[in-house]
């Protein structure tokens, strides 16, 4: 067994700027078994006869503690960011599963990204703590065949399995698609995933990876870095379809498109991974709200007699129901009166701003707040101090993409809420 001596280091320069999460701690090194033909790190390591994809070096636990002892408490790192920290060696040398121990102990936070079922063992779930553990599951092909023949981990059914598990277990888990190739990926299966986020990284093609995985590059016109890159506009129209069900963030992307995905795209500008605790700053309430199942409540701004009627007679069969969660703006005067019948009923709430977060919890909220029954968000950037009409509805589709099912109140024709219900996949429930 050969020793990997470089478990531990913090990615610096252009990427390293742009990552939340710069920091990695590598359980293998210098192979990995999955020997994916697109693979970055191989292609950065081959050529200099550091890659042994049939024998990965394996790292001191040891050393891994002494380092991970320097850390402070809430500090995050990367488990598989050169290599998968789930490769079949795993099974035997148990470094990733001490590591995650160690973590435990020392309250540090680690994302895991992986291809391999392995994850989900009941092994691993019950050493893996809810409140530190971030998961990412990648699938780069929802055929089983087509991914095996250019990466040698577990099948594409079996790591959508293990996201559901995990996800019905609530961790915070994501699919992740990366590299997200298109002509590999049936969208209406990754829609159907029972996990509500996912995040994409596209792919980079240096001389490397056209050699290696053979796919049509013609697309691939974007010259930056070294790599080629599908264009920013083309990358729009992808992401565009699997937005109208998942919650979606991009993950680090060439310079002329990060802007893009950081400051009009991203749940989170400052976070591309989009994980649970994301940014302290920017909700007000138990976070694990956002995780349920949801109802979303929605409705255009008129509020006659008739259709508050319509929008009780809803509302009596759900306010002393516990178990209920509406996600909603709570913007429009008929959003607002439904607010007001939640905050005195048993129903949980989460509120989705479309503008900064209030500096100071309102009054009429701080009870069900204190009650751990309500969540106040802001998904967006900082600098919105007040509601725009693309923030809202960004908003709108932010709680339908949450939301299990929708209950509308009324709608005006050709309102911006008309247009969210044309793209929404969810069942919809029209009271008026």
């Amino acid at each position: 067994m050969k020793e990997y001596k470089s478990f531990y280091k913090t990615v610096v320069g252009n990427e390293g700027q742009k990552c939340h999460y710069p920091t990695r701690l590598d359980t293998y090194g210098c192979g990995c078994q999955h020997d994916c033909s697109y693979c970055y790190a191989k292609s950065l390591l081959e050529f200099r006869g550091l890659w042994d994809s049939s024998e990965p070096s394996v790292a001191d636990v040891s050393k891994i503690e002494k380092k991970i002892a320097t850390l402070k408490r809430g500090d995050i790192v990367r488990l598989g960011g050169m290599t998968d920290c789930f490769q079949a060696c795993e099974r035997h040398h148990k470094a990733t599963y001490k590591t995650i121990q160690m973590l435990n102990k020392y309250g540090i936070h680690y994302l895991i990204v992986t291809k391999s079922d392995l994850v989900a063992s009941d092994e691993y779930v019950k050493i893996m703590d809810k409140n530190l553990a971030h998961i990412q599951v990648t699938v780069t092909s929802t055929d089983d065949e087509i991914a095996l023949s250019y990466e040698k981990a577990p099948k594409s059914s079996k790591r959508i399995s293990a996201i559901e598990k995990l996800n019905a277990m609530g961790f915070d888990v994501q699919i992740r698609l990366s590299p997200f190739i298109p002509e590999y990926i049936d969208l209406n299966k990754i829609k159907n995933i029972r996990c509500k986020r996912a995040i994409v990284e596209f792919l980079r093609v240096n001389s490397f990876i056209r050699r290696t995985f053979n796919i049509d590059y013609s697309a691939y016109t974007h010259n930056e870095g070294g790599y080629y890159h599908l264009p920013l506009e083309q990358k729009k129209k992808l992401i565009e379809e699997i937005a109208q069900t998942k919650e979606v963030s991009v993950c680090v992307d060439c310079d002329c498109a990060y802007g893009f995905w950081q400051n009009q795209f991203n749940p989170f500008p400052d976070d591309c991974c989009n994980l649970r605790f994301a940014d302290n700053k920017k909700f007000i309430g138990d976070m694990s709200l956002l995780y349920l199942p949801h109802v979303a409540f929605l409705s255009s701004s008129v509020a006659n007699d008739a259709v508050l009627d319509k929008v009780d007679m809803w509302l009596n069969t759900i306010l002393d129901d516990h178990n209920k969660c509406v996600i909603s703006g709570f913007q429009s005067a008929v959003e607002m009166y439904v607010l007001d019948k939640l905050l005195d009923s048993k129903v949980k709430i989460v509120m989705v701003l479309a503008k900064k977060l209030f500096a100071k919890c309102p009054a009429k909220y701080k009870q069900a707040i204190c009650d751990g029954r309500m969540l106040i968000i802001s998904p967006y950037n900082d600098v919105n101090t007040s509601t725009t009409k693309p923030f809202a509805q960004r908003r709108n589709l932010y709680v339908t993409n949450h939301a299990d099912e929708v209950v509308v109140g009324n709608v005006t024709s050709g309102g911006m809420l008309e247009d969210v219900l044309c793209v929404c996949e969810k069942p919809i429930t029209k009271l008026m």
